[in-house]
């Protein structure tokens, strides 16, 4: 305790000296919450979007998930589909669950046609109807009609809106080809470019009526806790082993490429961020410690002639040291949490690559954003001191006594 009340009084000493390291460190340290901050929110809405769409569990084929089907043959039969509805039903760590059938054909009328991808679904269900993103007309219905609903960019590409007649035609589950005409009954904003001028929405019943089958592709299952749905996911395939189903179950991690490589990219760029915040502090503490120590080459050499030995002069630098990066990775927190819930209280939007409509820049605030920045903080200025205060230390009595 009575080194850092030295080292305390020593960092008080020269003011602006101190100012400018806390300065550079807070504004390093600010930075990095800042970035973290807005990664981590940025993760957790990929997250519940991801999960809202394709749930946090899917079970299918094994080749489906693998793009290795031919035809529609990796289709799941009514009746397996009651068996794992069995499975599911009670379990309480499911929040819902339901199916989805999905086909690629050609969507036009006498004006011209384009390509179109398909998703049958069940209008209501608990995990993602698209009733949200409908920006013209209404939402699917179960009123037993054939409906559709599709992106913005199709509709413009087609010329046609909410209450056209629209024909859809592809091949069915044994290879024939089949066509059915349907309402428009709205139009959807899916913030994808590419997606947007190919999606179509159907009633399930439709997709079945156009394929000509009584199957589904996969079955979407949502959780109330997204982290377990690797756990969920191994759990589900013993029992569906069990009973002889020759089906495959994964967690939305593994769903889709988008999630890894987005991980990764922000990832290396947090890591990056990371070490140019710590190099930064690193110099600029070792700078500014080294002068002040050599300013009190004499003090160290009065001290050690009334027997203070080199250890404790250097845990006094130390603690000096150690007390900088303390104050700026407090500060810096505060800065960076402060700047967050700015950021969060005003509308500031950007463009994400990819996307038709901006999305609101959020910044995550709260005390797992602070570790990294905080110990990057601490770190960085606890080894930066190392060096000058050994140094410092480490010299002769009588030659830090007559040092000028």
């Amino acid at each position: 305790m009575m080194f850092f009340k030295i080292a305390a009084r020593n960092v008080l000493r020269n003011k602006r000296r101190t100012a400018f390291s806390l300065g550079v460190t807070a504004l390093g340290v600010a930075i990095l919450f800042f970035v973290i901050g807005f990664i981590t929110d940025s993760f957790e809405s990929i997250k519940i979007n991801l999960t809202r769409e394709i749930g946090a569990v899917q079970i299918a084929d094994a080749k489906l998930f693998d793009n290795k089907t031919e035809r529609y043959e990796y289709l799941i039969p009514p009746e397996t589909l009651e068996k794992i509805v069995a499975l599911l039903r009670d379990d309480p760590r499911v929040t819902g669950y339901t199916w989805t059938l999905g086909f690629a054909g050609l969507i036009g009328n006498e004006k011209g046609s384009t390509l179109v991808v398909g998703r049958g679904l069940i209008p209501g269900n608990p995990i993602q109807d698209y009733s949200e993103i409908v920006v013209d007309g209404r939402p699917l219905s179960n009123d037993g009609t054939p409906q559709i609903l599709i992106g913005r960019r199709l509709a413009e590409t087609l010329n046609v809106r909410p209450g056209d007649i629209i024909n859809v035609a592809t091949g069915t589950a044994s290879g024939a080809f089949n066509a059915a005409s349907a309402t428009i009954v709205g139009t959807i904003r899916y913030n994808n470019i590419a997606q947007e001028g190919q999606l179509g929405i159907v009633n399930l019943e439709f997709a079945q009526q156009l394929l000509r089958t009584r199957g589904v592709e996969r079955i979407l299952i949502q959780l109330n806790d997204l982290d377990q749905a690797e756990a969920f996911a191994q759990e589900l395939k013993a029992k569906l082993a069990a009973l002889e189903i020759p089906l495959d179950a994964r967690p939305w991690q593994k769903l889709t490429a988008f999630y890894d490589s987005i991980r990764a990219f922000w990832g290396v760029f947090a890591a990056f961020t990371t070490m140019g915040v710590f190099v930064l502090v690193f110099f600029s503490v070792l700078e500014v410690l080294t002068m002040s120590f050599l300013e009190r080459t004499r003090e160290v050499g009065t001290i050690r002639a009334i027997g203070t030995n080199r250890l404790q002069v250097f845990r006094i630098f130390l603690a000096e040291g150690t007390i900088l990066g303390l104050l700026g990775g407090v500060l810096g927190v505060l800065a960076g949490a402060a700047l967050g819930l700015w950021i969060n209280s005003v509308d500031i939007r950007w463009l994400p690559p990819g996307a038709l409509d901006p999305v609101p820049v959020r910044i995550a605030v709260n005390l797992s954003v602070a570790v990294v920045p905080f110990l990057t903080a601490l770190i960085s200025t606890f080894l930066g001191t190392l060096y000058p205060a050994w140094k410092t230390a480490r010299k002769n009595i009588v030659e830090a006594l007559s040092y000028v």
